[in-house]
């Protein structure tokens, strides 16, 4: 998750020139907003991280699976779904998180 914050940060500092443009058209606010939630949201998981607490592994594991389902949602919507979308990074690092977080070692780790 900690990658996947560092790379949500740069994309944040990448599109710092699209967010001033993006008042001028809602699409493109609402683009940044949800680019911003992401990274917000994963920051304050990764913060939670040290509590180990069973709550966080959910929370993380609901998270992880929104974003993989929201990935794909707008790749449907934008007519680019495909099998070299399934192979994405986008898709891949988030479900290797998912099927990291539900096996019994970090069940054990995290269940405080």
């Amino acid at each position: 998750m900690i990658v996947q914050l560092a790379f949500g940060l740069f994309g944040a500092a990448m599109m710092v020139p699209v967010v001033l443009a993006a008042f001028s058209d809602p699409r493109l606010f609402a683009l940044s907003l949800r680019l911003v939630g992401v990274v917000v949201l994963m920051g304050w998981l990764v913060v939670r991280w040290s509590s180990r607490r069973k709550w966080v592994r959910w929370c993380a594991v609901a998270f992880e699976v929104v974003l993989v389902g929201s990935h794909l949602v707008l790749a449907v919507v934008d007519e680019e779904f495909g099998w070299v979308m399934l192979v994405h990074p986008a898709t891949l690092l988030p479900l290797a998180i998912v099927v990291g977080l539900l096996t019994p070692a970090a069940a054990r780790w995290l269940d405080r």
